[in-house]
């Protein structure tokens, strides 16, 4: 559901009166929910639509196509988009939406967002991997690749596609189940190509319990 506030301020000063207009679009959710990310597709491009935590709205991102298939050749591409919220609210004084951050997009092979992370800086900080799919005092597991391949690996038969894609992911910046998200297979294949790669050498697991 979209609602639009209208907030009209008035300043005064010498008996001159100027009224200013804001506009405000709000998406209202259910707890542990989001908007669902959009995607159109057109002959060049694609226009994305993800939804930004930080200015709780959908920010919109133009990607060249060309741009996203010399991506996939390296696992998955990934889009970094740095922006502010244009209409913070004045009112919240814990409003931080009005610094610059960054969406971060996974894109498939078929130009789809898979996943989306919000943050300030260059990465989420450890204790916001996760977000909110991980109850308070839970464990949190977040693969890291602390070897990187070649996309000859594959050729080679040294890793599957799946599992570079995998590591393409295992950025610092997703959980477990993030991957598995981004990854779109459940947490039990995921976990298991983890344990192979672990053995390779590839990754390591951290693990943290939420707050």
């Amino acid at each position: 559901m979209v609602v639009f506030v209208i907030n009209i301020y008035i300043n005064s000063q010498h008996n001159n009166y100027k009224a200013y207009f804001i506009l405000y679009k709000r998406y209202f959710f259910l707890k542990n929910t989001m908007p669902e990310n959009k995607v159109k597709k057109y002959f060049s491009l694609i226009e994305a639509w993800a939804w930004c935590e930080i200015c709780t709205e959908m920010v919109n991102i133009m990607v060249d196509k060309d741009e996203i298939k010399a991506g996939l050749k390296m696992g998955i591409y990934t889009k970094e988009h740095k922006h502010v919220n244009p209409y913070p609210d004045p009112e919240d004084v814990d409003e931080v939406s009005g610094q610059e951050h960054t969406v971060y997009l996974y894109i498939d092979e078929n130009y789809d967002i898979t996943g989306v992370r919000s943050f300030f800086g260059d990465s989420p900080s450890m204790s916001d991997v996760g977000g909110t799919s991980i109850e308070p005092g839970g464990e949190v597991k977040i693969p890291i690749v602390v070897k990187e391949v070649q996309p000859m690996s594959v050729q080679l038969g040294m890793i599957s596609m799946d599992e570079f894609k995998l590591l393409k992911v295992c950025d610092g910046m997703n959980s477990v189940e993030q991957c598995a998200e981004v990854m779109q297979k459940s947490v039990d294949i995921v976990e298991e190509m983890l344990d192979k790669l672990r053995k390779k050498g590839l990754v390591k697991v951290i693990k943290r319990t939420s707050e």
